[in-house]
């Protein structure tokens, strides 16, 4: 049991090493290669930890084997694109200007039906209206309307507005956040008389964020 426990912990720590040098990819984002590269790391993996005789040295070994190949794989395409396009699949355009490319629907093996479906969830509900529909590498389908149909910005609409930006966390359930204080060029003092103001302590806050044009937000513990 102690053993079964240790070589769990010892692979969980060194997948989270591995899918952290991997990258963040959400898995309907990823690729062939990355989608592969995934389910063997969790095949070669689940062996120590299923079969008593497994070695774990040997899977050890296969997850590097397999990381620096992907890893290896990523920056060869990079540095020589003539290579990704022969080996990386490529954007396939399904419409253009409001016409359904028929070929490419065939050859991508993407139904009327999935091709509409993907278009309601982006708010459009005739092909008609798209300029642009491509299905990406990872899968995923990009729709861009046509400019008539699109969205207005508030520059179209003459609206001018601040740009605060995101609320960045400094203090969550009673903790400073040393990382977001340290990334902001600021200090905790900065928010000592803002705390004495609202007349709370640092364990009585259940969240204080500061967006990036410096607005303030608080929330105390109930």
């Amino acid at each position: 049991m102690i053993s079964i426990f240790i070589k769990t912990l010892i692979v969980y720590v060194i997948l989270v090493g591995v899918m952290r040098i991997l990258g963040k990819r959400q898995l309907g984002e990823l690729e062939l290669s990355e989608l592969i590269t995934t389910i063997l790391l969790s095949e070669i993996a689940s062996m120590p930890i299923t079969n008593q005789d497994a070695s774990l040295i040997d899977a050890f070994i296969s997850i590097a084997t397999i990381t620096l190949l992907e890893v290896g794989f990523s920056i060869l395409i990079s540095k020589f694109p003539k290579i990704k396009n022969t080996l990386a699949s490529s954007p396939s355009v399904l419409i253009y200007d409001g016409v359904i490319n028929q070929a490419q629907m065939i050859k991508n093996r993407i139904s009327p039906e999935e091709l509409l479906s993907e278009l309601r969830l982006k708010n459009i509900t005739d092909p008609a209206h798209v300029k642009y529909a491509i299905i990406e590498p990872n899968g995923m389908v990009s729709v861009i309307p046509k400019p008539q149909y699109q969205q207005p910005t508030l520059e179209d609409l003459k609206i001018s507005t601040d740009n605060s930006g995101i609320a960045h966390i400094i203090i969550s359930q009673g903790t400073w956040n040393e990382h977001n204080i340290k990334s902001l060029n600021m200090k905790k003092s900065d928010f000592t008389e803002y705390l004495k103001r609202k007349r709370t302590n640092v364990k009585d806050i259940f969240l204080l964020t500061i967006d990036d044009s410096g607005e303030k937000r608080l929330v105390k513990k109930k």
